[in-house]
């Protein structure tokens, strides 16, 4: 049975000045320009060591009985998910807005994964608040990303639990010091996440998956917060929640 989460209150910034703005504005924009170029740089190299290694194979087919060799090409093609994946992390903290059916975007998502689950043997299921439904049905948001967003934490939560264990969507409503806030969680009662990793979760490239390559998270941290938002964890025996938080 899926029970709701109480929701930490998020820190609140001071306010900054036009000076601090401007400053934090232009490193960022800084800090996008350098990653971009270092992803460009990286990818044409790359890309010249996977073509040469595809000739080696068409010129000498035996090179593909050489030990090691198909390893090659795993690792170059983990390079390039990364890099990938590091480029979709830069380019998310600019949201293109526009008003969207939320509701029916987090309904579909989880009709969407509704079979997977079903395969695993596990229960999948959304609760909704109603008076969220008339809010959500036209809310300010770049849906592409916000849909990414909540496909990866459905993703996760599948792959964290097991034969039988439950996970649940559930939207409702949240006031923080009088301010109304939109509340989408996300919880399964699979695995609890050790206390020494939940700190490092959202930080970039960062993973305790096998195969993972630690973007999920920051990417979903960095969009909620374009949003105005905030994403948080808290996990138990009992239950782990994702908790993302949008102004109304």
């Amino acid at each position: 049975m899926i029970k709701d989460i109480n929701v930490e209150k998020p820190l609140v910034m001071p306010a900054s000045s036009k000076e601090e703005d401007k400053a934090v504005q232009y490193f960022m924009k800084e800090s996008k320009r350098i990653t971009s170029l270092f992803i460009h740089e990286l990818r044409n190299p790359l890309s010249l060591i996977k073509g040469t290694l595809q000739y080696i194979e068409m010129k000498h087919p035996e090179a593909k009985e050489f030990k090691y060799w198909s390893q090659l090409f795993e690792l170059i093609q983990d390079m390039e998910n990364i890099m990938s994946d590091a480029s979709l992390l830069n380019s998310c903290t600019t949201p293109n807005k526009k008003p969207a059916n939320l509701s029916s975007i987090i309904h579909n998502i989880v009709k969407s994964y509704m079979p997977q689950a079903n395969n695993q043997q596990k229960q999948l299921t959304i609760k909704e608040d109603p008076q969220c439904k008339p809010i959500l049905s036209s809310y300010n948001c770049d849906s592409a990303k916000i849909k990414q967003v909540i496909s990866n934490l459905l993703k996760n939560a599948l792959e964290a639990t097991s034969l039988g264990d439950s996970i649940g969507v559930i939207i409702n409503q949240y006031s923080i010091d009088l301010v109304p806030m939109i509340a989408i969680q996300i919880t399964n009662n699979g695995k609890p996440i050790p206390e020494d990793e939940i700190d490092s979760l959202f930080l970039p490239f960062v993973t305790y998956k096998k195969d993972g390559t630690g973007i999920g998270l920051p990417f979903s941290k960095h969009v909620i917060e374009s949003h105005g938002g905030t994403i948080q964890v808290s996990s138990t025996e009992e239950v782990t929640c994702f908790t993302i938080l949008l102004p109304i």
